[in-house]
């Protein structure tokens, strides 16, 4: 999975999918009736398929065990640390930093550092990592000693964290 919007690919499935029958829902109104098309290149894809045949809980079953064959929340835990500059190569250059001085931990997984899905906020850049571990792994508490071990935050260098419970 890529680094970039997790939260985001984590739920696009799901929001596609309630967005889309949203939509086909307005298409008809009280005592109108309606009709919605879509459109795709992919008409085999869950969502398609469960807008479709109008199967929400097959869709959602769908999207529980993919999940857990990815190890992603509610099944696995997550954690981004993004961190921001004024300028890219510096954000850039401390995420890598950052990155070789994440502990080695068994069971933990590694990504990025990349763009952030919004890249730039306000002037600042941001880059972002992303830890991934099973739900019997204390991810909070790795994340806390990699922080407190990595080089200090100087500047105008930033680093957000956002983790899954």
């Amino acid at each position: 999975m890529p680094i970039w919007g997790w939260r985001m690919a984590i739920r696009a499935a799901e929001r596609t999918y309630q967005i889309l029958t949203q939509v086909a829902g307005r298409a008809g109104r009280a005592s109108k009736t309606g009709k919605a098309f879509l459109q795709t290149y992919h008409p085999d894809h869950p969502v398609m398929r469960a807008m479709v045949t109008g199967d929400r809980e097959a869709f959602y079953a769908h999207e529980l065990m993919a999940r857990e064959a990815g190890g992603l929340p509610p099944f696995g835990r997550l954690a981004a640390l993004i961190v921001s500059a004024n300028e890219h190569d510096t954000a850039m250059g401390f995420a890598k930093r950052l990155l070789s001085a994440a502990p080695m931990a068994e069971g933990v997984k590694l990504f990025g550092p990349a763009d952030a899905p919004v890249a730039i906020i306000r002037g600042r850049h941001r880059v972002r990592l992303l830890a991934q571990s099973g739900k019997d792994f204390d991810l909070s508490g790795y994340v806390r000693f990699w922080l407190g071990s990595a080089e200090k935050v100087t500047g105008n260098l930033r680093v957000q964290w956002i983790s899954t419970r």
